[in-house]
């Protein structure tokens, strides 16, 4: 058995949109080319979105939809005794795993090699969302119920990992890490008490910050955070159905500086009901920030059976079958070329905005070299997020 994990479907850039289908047919058919007669299972988040468009395009054997570690072991053990498993497996969602149970066999893979052209090691402390952000699709692919490893479990893989491989920058990949709050701090603690000597970064919500939260950050290792703010402006916040302020997003940001921790926001301009003016509303609070990079993206990548997505087939601005692994983003025309040149002049004047539909900062690899090159001869701690190296 060949098994793919399909992460991404395409960049989620707009207007340089780049489809890594073509990457993926790549793949299957070298599996193919060199074990013509072993199955091919696909799986990940990609292939979760759209399993019967993946099956019918890629030509797998078999594929499996959402939570795949119990559902894989499943399959194999139905073909060894010579069942004949559905082609699309659907895991159900919503606790059936128990997340404790799934620590990575990091031995299996070149874990050292990963770190040292990767800069960090993945980690994930829980799965699930209960927020409904208008575009995203993490409820869909993890369930809407927060599901948490253990502090201790969690801590000690990061342990496991630093004395066995070296590995002394992480990358929790929760979609919110610091949600629950509490769950956050208690892995910070449990690091705290046991003296690793570790850095790490996250992905976090402006919503849920306190003044104490970033400070107990700073003593477990943090030294970058990355802000889903999504927007700046009223307009935004509600277009993509936030449940924080702009203060919040500015009290976030100060207690980063005060407590220097590196830190982005990552941004979505055009979203419904975009306008000139709520473009500037957002961009004058950037400046106010002052975050050590901006992430600014353009257009709203349209996911099934999102919130969005099932308001914009209401309205009849798209139909079910045009939501697919095309990839295909709502801007708000009326401001297009306004919002174009308005990111471009932003990101030619400052060197901290990246604009990912337009190239502008990013995809260069003699570009990433020389930062890790110049972090390490400078001293400075050349692992971690990308970004942190930008600014």
């Amino acid at each position: 058995m060949i098994g793919l994990s399909l992460r991404n479907v395409d960049n989620t850039a707009y207007p340089k949109s780049v489809s890594y289908f073509e990457h993926f047919k790549q793949i299957v058919r070298i599996c193919r080319e060199t074990a013509p007669e072993t199955p091919i299972v696909v799986g990940g988040p990609a292939f979760s979105l759209f399993p019967e468009e993946f099956i019918e395009k890629l030509g797998v054997d078999y594929g499996i939809a959402g939570e795949g570690e119990i559902a894989l072991l499943e399959l194999l053990e139905k073909l060894a005794i010579g069942e004949k498993p559905e082609q699309i497996i659907y895991h159900a969602q919503g606790g059936q795993v128990n997340l404790d149970h799934l620590t990575p066999a990091w031995d299996l893979l070149e874990t050292k090699r990963y770190f040292k052209d990767g800069g960090s090691l993945n980690i994930q402390t829980k799965r699930g969302c209960r927020y409904k952000c208008a575009y995203c699709s993490y409820p869909l692919l993890e369930g809407s119920s927060v599901r948490q490893r253990s502090p201790e479990k969690v801590v000690d893989e990061m342990e496991a990992s630093f004395h066995e491989y070296g590995i002394d920058y992480f990358f929790f990949v929760d979609n919110v890490f610091n949600y629950p709050r509490e769950h956050s701090v208690a892995i910070c603690n449990e690091i705290i008490k046991r003296k690793l000597k570790v850095h790490w970064t996250a992905y976090t919500s402006p919503g849920v910050v306190d003044e104490e939260m970033f400070a107990i950050y700073k003593e477990a290792g943090c030294d970058a955070l990355d802000f889903g703010s999504d927007a700046m402006s009223n307009v935004g916040l509600a277009s993509m159905s936030k449940w924080f302020t702009i203060s919040k997003i500015k009290d976030a940001s100060r207690w980063c500086r005060e407590n220097e921790i590196k830190f982005s926001h990552s941004l979505i301009f055009g979203s419904p009901g975009e306008t000139k003016e709520s473009i500037e509303e957002t961009i004058a609070n950037v400046h106010e920030c002052n975050p050590s990079v901006v992430i600014a993206m353009i257009g709203v990548r349209i996911y099934p059976h999102t919130p969005l997505a099932n308001r914009l087939i209401k309205q009849g601005w798209i139909a079910p079958e045009e939501i697919g692994l095309k990839p295909v983003f709502y801007v708000e025309e009326s401001i297009r070329e306004f919002m174009f040149e308005r990111l471009l002049t932003e990101s030619r004047n400052y060197h901290n905005w990246i604009l990912p539909g337009f190239n502008k900062k990013i995809n260069h690899p003699l570009l990433f070299e020389r930062l890790r090159n110049k972090a390490g001869k400078s001293g400075a701690y050349g692992k971690g997020p990308m970004w942190k190296m930008l600014a």
